[in-house]
């Protein structure tokens, strides 16, 4: 009995020992497969820093999901692999229109190449033709060819017209208004030099003079450039030398060096007489300041009473500035009239009705240059152009009013 019972007492010792080895073996190899795979885990990237579309295999896309960039932003490496890059529209179309700019830059150079080369050719070729022939009578000098009136296009059929009605209209200026005027006389002056002489509106005068000399009334005055194509900036110093306020007249004499070439064709008593309403017409004068410009209408009335004096009407468009300025026949550029007024309407904010001009006829200008000895101002060949523009000379009701 009693070595029956140390036979199972040992018996129980050594179970109980192999059964604490065999758990304790399979601890340690649980440790060993758990650090492995630690090991492999510490070599793996995060998911977090993973740039490559898709993600790891069995991973759902729930748990991709669930992470936020703002959390957790571990130090980032690199990574190789398919890179998923965003597309940009605006890029492509930025792109787009640089490309298309640059192919027409290179276009339009190419083009101006290529002009610039026929245009080269042209004028070697037409040089060249014209030493050919510059012996013959019928072909233009080299000046004629190259002057400031042909240009390079032939002259035109109005290129006649902007001499006789253009060149010899005069600008005044002064104390902040402006006034038109019409060459119409040259003359030897006793000293040497040239007078040059004006027709234009009274109250033009009355308004542009100079206010320190009061014997004398002496006016700022700019002929047209015909080189330039403008008014020019030298500046003439004209005297009135006889003036007629009840018809808005006055006669300017101007100190030139040389004579003014470009003077008005005036028409003559005869042409004057056969005048009817219907008759086209040019007015040319210098509103606010521009340079001469013609506008054309018709003579609408050969009879407007304005207090003592009569007027006819035009409708060529007028306006503030005209004053002085011609009226010429569309026909053959003959100076027949002055500008004087233009109808207003309105008492407190009076608007101007361009349409409905007044002039004085030439009739009237030449009876007056005759009482006051100067008629033969008007009774050159070449014609000579009388301006005219009106001061507020209208009846007791308002109608009128000034250029």
């Amino acid at each position: 009995m009693l070595l029956d019972s140390q036979t199972r007492f040992l018996s129980l010792i050594f179970s109980v020992l192999l059964v604490t080895l065999g758990l304790t073996g399979l601890w340690q190899d649980q440790d060993r497969m758990v650090g492995d795979g630690a090991a492999v885990a510490d070599t793996m990237i995060p998911m977090d820093l993973w740039e490559i579309s898709g993600g790891p295999i069995g991973e759902s896309s729930e748990d991709s999901d669930r992470f936020d960039p703002e959390v957790d932003q571990p130090e980032r490496t690199s990574v190789t692999g398919p890179v998923s890059m965003p597309f940009d529209e605006r890029a492509q179309e930025r792109s787009h229109i640089l490309r298309e700019l640059e192919n027409r830059s290179a276009t339009l150079s190419r083009q101006l190449r290529t002009e610039w080369s026929q245009s080269r050719k042209d004028f070697e070729n037409r040089m060249q033709s014209l030493l050919d022939q510059k012996s013959s009578p019928a072909i233009k000098s080299a000046s004629q060819f190259f002057s400031p009136d042909a240009g390079v296009r032939p002259q035109s059929a109005n290129h006649q017209k902007v001499k006789q009605m253009i060149y010899p209209i005069v600008q005044m200026k002064g104390n902040g208004t402006v006034g038109s005027g019409v060459a119409v006389a040259n003359q030897p002056a006793p000293r040497g030099g040239w007078y040059v002489w004006v027709v234009s509106a009274f109250h033009v005068v009355e308004e542009v003079r100079d206010f320190r000399e009061l014997d004398t009334k002496i006016v700022d005055v700019h002929f047209f450039d015909p080189h330039l194509g403008r008014v020019s900036e030298d500046i003439c110093t004209g005297i009135e030398m006889v003036g007629y306020p009840e018809s808005d007249l006055s006669l300017l004499r101007i100190e030139r060096d040389s004579p003014w070439p470009h003077l008005a064709d005036v028409a003559t008593e005869e042409v004057c007489d056969q005048l009817s309403v219907f008759d086209s017409v040019y007015a040319v004068g210098c509103p606010l300041g521009n340079q001469p410009i013609p506008t054309r209408g018709e003579i609408s009335s050969q009879y407007k009473p304005v207090g003592d004096e009569v007027y006819w009407m035009v409708s060529a468009p007028t306006f503030f500035g005209n004053s002085g300025g011609g009226i010429f026949l569309s026909e053959n550029c003959q100076l027949v009239g002055i500008s004087s007024m233009i109808y207003t309407y309105g008492k407190r904010a009076p608007m101007v009705v361009p349409h409905m001009g007044l002039f004085v006829p030439l009739s009237q200008v030449r009876s007056w240059l005759r009482r006051e000895g100067f008629a033969h101002l008007l009774g050159s060949s070449e014609g000579i152009p009388v301006s005219a523009t009106g001061d507020d000379q209208g009846d007791s009701r308002g109608e009128f009013g000034s250029f």
